[in-house]
C-alpha cells in the first residue's frame, strides 16, 4: 500500500476529496486502486457503471496514476492502468468558520445544483470573461464560493486565479 500525503495549501484542494468519498461506487474505487494497478475494462466488470467518474474526480484531485500494461500475447495492445498515489492528506490551511462554510456548502451541494452554476460560468467564459475577479462580478458570487464550484465540476478546470472549460480527455 503507498504511503505518501497529499499537500494542501488551498480548502478548496479538499473538494474533490470529499466528493470522492461521499459515495460507496467511489469509495470502492478508491480502495481497489489503492490496493493494486487495474485497467478501464478491469475497473468496468469490478464495479459497472460509476468507475469512470470516480476515476476523473481521482484525476481531477491530482490523485490518480497512470502507466501503460504490456499485452501478455505479443498481438495484444498495451493498455492503460491506474492505482491512486496519495493515501494520506496534509492540510496547511487557515479559514474562518464563515469561508469553511462556504466550502461545506458546495461540498453537500446536489449535483444539479452545482449544474445550474456551471452552465452561468461557461457561458461567461465563452463570452471571454475566465478570471475569477471579473467572474465573481459578473455572476454577484462570493470568490471562494466560485472556486469551491470550479473545483466540484469535472467540466471546470481552476487554475489560479482563472477558471477554464475543461477539454473531454482521455482519463
Amino acid at each position: 500500500m503507498v504511503k505518501r500525503a497529499k499537500l494542501i495549501n488551498d480548502v478548496v484542494e479538499l473538494i474533490p476529496i470529499f466528493h470522492l468519498l461521499s459515495t460507496e461506487t467511489y469509495r470502492k474505487v478508491y480502495s481497489a486502486l489503492l490496493e493494486g494497478w487495474y485497467t478501464v475494462r478491469e475497473l468496468e466488470e469490478m464495479f459497472g457503471e460509476g468507475y469512470e467518474r470516480a476515476l476523473r474526480i481521482l484525476k481531477n484531485a491530482g490523485m490518480l496514476e497512470a502507466k501503460w500494461r504490456m499485452p501478455s500475447d505479443p498481438g495484444g495492445k498495451p493498455e492503460k492502468e491506474y492505482h491512486v498515489s496519495y493515501t494520506h492528506v496534509s492540510a496547511n490551511f487557515y479559514i474562518s468558520l464563515k469561508d469553511l462554510n462556504k466550502v461545506l456548502e458546495v461540498v453537500f451541494m446536489s449535483d444539479d445544483e452545482v449544474e445550474e452554476y456551471v452552465k452561468k460560468i461557461e457561458e461567461e467564459i465563452r463570452s471571454g470573461r475566465t478570471s475569477v475577479p471579473y467572474l465573481t462580478k459578473d455572476l454577484n458570487l462570493d470568490p471562494l464560493f466560485l472556486r469551491a464550484i470550479a473545483k466540484r465540476s469535472l467540466r471546470l478546470n481552476l487554475k489560479g486565479q482563472l477558471i477554464e472549460i475543461a477539454k473531454d480527455e482521455e482519463i
